[in-house]
């Protein structure tokens, strides 16, 4: 039954992320609780797809990857995402769908009116601490550690290209973190491993169809209409 749902929210959320450089997470999380048995099996199925989404086209890319900005900000991300994961545990499914609510809401209206306005706080050694801490609670209990890392890499990256495949690379080295934390934790089923090659299918599709778009495409008004939805979204999950 879920399994169309699935594929087709894959094919979107992956063709945003190849757009935009972020918000596969997001996007899918405003569906997968809603459908899949439990809130811990969508967090783990959305982090399983955002990092094979993000490394096929990390891989296509790969010259074009900021290494240098990312020790200090992915260690303290995994070790903010374990302790995040191990309070989730203790948490029941309908508190975590209010609890995501109320993040997509405020994550929707900080980039409705402050993205671009912030990003020269994002240069010092001390805030990669707080951005990989904050990242790895967003990534650990929602499964949306970008919202940090975009403004992490506005802020230290100008070219386009850099800036969408150093986000990539992130995602790709967080996830697999994650997916280890979350098999520990039990955040899976039998049918798991067959969601996610269906989605894999979808994300080809959607990356594919994205990459060809990345040029020509506004970014900014994609960006926009997955901000909206995380209002409605938002709203739905709280009530």
């Amino acid at each position: 039954m879920a399994l169309p749902f699935i594929f087709i929210l894959t094919i979107v959320a992956s063709f945003i992320q190849r757009v935009s450089g972020f918000g596969f997470g997001i996007f899918v999380m405003m569906f997968f609780p809603f459908f899949l048995p439990s809130y811990g099996e969508s967090v783990m199925l959305s982090g399983l797809l955002a990092g094979s989404t993000a490394l096929m086209i990390a891989v296509r890319n790969w010259q074009y990857i900021r290494w240098n900005l990312m020790g200090r900000v992915v260690l303290f991300n995994v070790a903010a995402s374990y302790m995040a994961t191990e309070y989730m545990t203790s948490l029941g499914n309908d508190t975590m769908k209010q609890c995501l609510g109320v993040v997509l809401i405020l994550i929707s209206l900080y980039f409705f009116f402050g993205e671009g306005k912030m990003g020269r706080i994002f240069k010092s050694k001390l805030a990669q601490v707080t951005v990989g801490s904050v990242s790895g609670v967003m990534g650990g209990m929602f499964a949306m550690p970008g919202p940090p890392l975009v403004l992490y890499c506005i802020s230290a990256i100008k070219d386009k290209r850099e800036y969408v495949t150093t986000l990539q690379a992130f995602s790709v080295v967080i996830n697999l973190c994650y997916t280890i934390i979350r098999f520990k934790a039990g955040f899976y089923s039998e049918d798991t491993w067959l969601w996610w090659l269906v989605g894999l299918s979808g994300a080809v599709i959607g990356s594919s169809v994205g990459a060809r778009c990345f040029e020509c495409i506004s970014s900014c008004t994609l960006k926009y209409i997955v901000y909206l939805m995380m209002i409605v979204s938002g709203v739905m999950a709280i009530v």
